[in-house]
């Protein structure tokens, strides 16, 4: 087949990998011209495994571009563009739009991009020359093209039966579970997939201050209750929070559309509420005054992305900054706009606090000597993911819900 893709993203790019990968002829299109210019040179403008190789690999079948004309007499159109928050919570939509402008064909559209519930139904009316369907992404930053490959399931919503069985053919030969379903409850699963993981970390992250304050071992906890397959162990860690591009835009998008229908969602709110008060609850755990230096170890929202969207680090920061205290940022892959060491040992030289913010295997298995050159040997371990040594050394540490505030030095997990 030959498909359109519109928006080279981490979704875009990651399903123009996917669907050339699998034979298809693709052109993708890119608006913004620097970006556009990086991926036609091979280059991909993220930290994302394998997407360059695929490029490179099958460059024969991919065209990339930044004029939406050239998707006309595609098989199928894919959107793929941003869908960002608005300060009230709800989801803009205005990028969506701006491509309806623009395609004059008639087209078998696929959104890809996450939008509200009844977006798609309201496509179909304000654009009834293209047929509809959404195939919402459940993509994780850091293995997009892993999830593109072998998705733990693909949900198809369509009104037009000969669309979903298309699109279940072209599909159906990951070997995957399908659900083929209305737009409407293609784009509820998305949300309600999303604000479920938000809210067990939430959940933990309640849990890990009544720890603390019993003296109990949040990870301990999370291990056993883990072992219930009804539970499972994945998004049971408590620390700094959930932050990334999904999970706040989305939980707030979907507070934005219960008030638009006259109802409250009080566990969604709360989860969301718990997420900013876990931050403060943090920065508790830092005795610092005017002058201080906090070493942060690790600034991307989670390990194996660069992505700083909504990472708690910023906030951290800032919330450091208005005290007064120096922060400075170490991460293998990610930048951000405060100071930034090249080195672990640069960002811990002279600090007082080292805040463990992103559980990169390098950091969590840092050595004692590494914390040498410190100042004061306060270590904050917000992601629990040091394991504590048997001797005692020369560092303060402490985790969150972990109740210790002895001296002990983290080692690897």
């Amino acid at each position: 087949m030959k498909i359109g893709i519109i928006g080279l993203g981490y979704v875009g790019l990651a399903t123009l990998c996917g669907l050339a990968k699998a034979g298809h002829e693709v052109i993708g299109v890119e608006k913004h011209g620097p970006k556009l210019e990086q991926l036609r040179s091979g280059a991909i403008p993220f930290h994302e495994p394998g997407m360059a190789e695929v490029l490179q690999e099958f460059a024969d079948a991919i065209t990339l571009t930044d004029e939406i004309a050239a998707t006309a007499g595609v098989d199928y159109l894919f959107l793929a563009v941003g869908t960002p928050s608005r300060e009230d919570g709800s989801c803009d939509l205005t990028f969506v739009d701006d491509v309806f402008a623009e395609v004059k064909s008639k087209q078998k559209i696929v959104i890809r991009s996450t939008v509200p519930p009844g977006t798609t139904d309201l496509l179909n009316v304000m654009y009834p020359a293209h047929t509809f369907a959404i195939v919402p992404e459940f993509l994780q930053e850091g293995r997009a093209l892993a999830d593109v490959l072998k998705p733990h399931r693909v949900v198809i919503g369509s009104d037009n039966l000969e669309m979903c069985e298309e699109l279940a053919g072209i599909y159906g030969r990951l070997g995957v579970p399908l659900v083929c379903t209305s737009p409407i409850n293609a784009e509820f699963i998305k949300y309600a997939s999303n604000a479920f993981l938000a809210t067990k970390i939430s959940f933990m992250n309640d849990l890990s201050r009544l720890a603390d304050k019993a003296g109990a071992d949040i990870t301990t906890i999370a291990d056993g209750m883990g072992l219930d397959p009804r539970i499972g162990r994945s998004f049971l860690n408590a620390g700094l929070g959930y932050g990334g591009s999904c999970f706040p835009k989305d939980m707030n998008a979907l507070l934005h559309v219960a008030g638009e229908n006259g109802l409250d969602l009080p566990v969604i709110r709360a989860a969301a509420e718990t997420n900013t008060a876990q931050l403060h609850y943090l920065l508790s755990k830092l005795d610092v005054t005017r002058g201080m230096r906090v070493a942060f170890l690790g600034l991307a929202f989670k390990p194996g992305t660069d992505d700083m969207r909504d990472a708690p680090s910023i906030a951290l920061a800032q919330q450091l900054l208005l005290q007064e205290v120096e922060v400075v940022g170490y991460d293998p892959l990610a930048t951000w706009d405060y100071r930034q060491a090249e080195t672990v040992a640069e960002a811990l030289d002279g600090a007082d606090y080292a805040i463990l913010v992103t559980e990169w295997d390098e950091l969590i298995n840092l050595k004692p000597e590494a914390f040498a050159g410190m100042r004061q040997k306060r270590l904050v371990d917000a992601r629990n993911a040091w394991k504590f040594a048997r001797d005692p050394h020369d560092v303060q540490y402490e985790g969150v819900g972990r109740m210790q505030k002895k001296t002990n030095t983290p080692t690897s997990k």
